[in-house]
């Protein structure tokens, strides 16, 4: 019995070790609240733009294998032969991951908010932190655009006790990039786009044959309740003519 106690004691502590270990690392971000991405799946020239992009900032460190044969992603320069699968060592030993997939698993409000909330951290060694996954390995490489954040003075946590606290709340823009912050947001809102159109690139020719199989279905409904009307007819005066005899 004393064996059992002491062996849930040293659960309850190791347990406790690792959340405050975790709540360290969240910080005062656990309470952040993902922005809604403002996002048209259906509208092809931001999607394409999006494409441009990631081709132009994101491709020198991350894949999209399953986007290899689309023509959308060749048309903006996304091939099999520029991504880069040949490098085997990357800046703090981790491999950025492939992205075909990121919208589904992650989510697109979450990929939104991670590429607004990077920070200026001297403490890390690519100089930049990012609210939504701390210590992050990614550099920032919307910096050229978006500017330099810094931590806010003061945290202004605008959902109190409910837990709302947006990215913009966290942070305060100190130097401007190329872009103003509607531009930014339009440009990522466009990246967005994109990941959301690589995880299911078929999405829209999707829901347009499905629209042709409701209505396919609906006609044979009308089809299938006149042919059973038709049936039950012959089947009433067979009966009547069995009860009359």
């Amino acid at each position: 019995m004393l064996r059992f106690i002491l062996l849930l004691l040293l659960i309850c502590f190791f347990s406790g070790v690792s959340a405050v270990a975790f709540a360290e690392e969240a910080g005062q971000f656990e309470h952040l609240v993902l922005a809604t991405a403002p996002i048209n799946t259906s509208d092809m020239a931001s999607i394409k733009r999006g494409a441009k992009f990631f081709a132009t900032n994101c491709m020198s460190c991350h894949t999209l294998m399953y986007m290899r044969y689309d023509p959308v992603a060749q048309e903006a320069g996304i091939t099999y032969e520029k991504m880069p699968l040949n490098v085997k060592t990357w800046p703090l030993g981790v491999k950025p991951p492939d992205l075909s997939l990121e919208a589904s698993i992650r989510g697109v409000n979450w990929i939104y908010t991670y590429l607004h909330s990077f920070y200026q951290d001297p403490a890390r060694p690519t100089g930049v932190n990012n609210l939504l996954f701390p210590s992050t390995a990614m550099p920032n490489i919307v910096a050229p655009y978006q500017g330099d954040q810094v931590l806010a003075p003061v945290i202004h946590d605008a959902g109190g006790m409910y837990g709302n606290t947006e990215w913009y709340d966290l942070v305060v823009l100190t130097r401007q990039g190329t872009m103003t912050p509607e531009q930014f947001d339009g440009t990522i809102a466009d990246v967005v786009n994109f990941l959301a159109y690589a995880a299911e690139p078929y999405r829209i020719e999707q829901h347009r044959i499905g629209w042709w199989v409701l209505g396919f279905l609906a006609v044979l409904f009308v089809l299938m309740y006149l042919l059973k009307r038709e049936y039950w007819k012959e089947v009433k005066k067979h009966k009547e003519g069995e009860r009359w005899n």
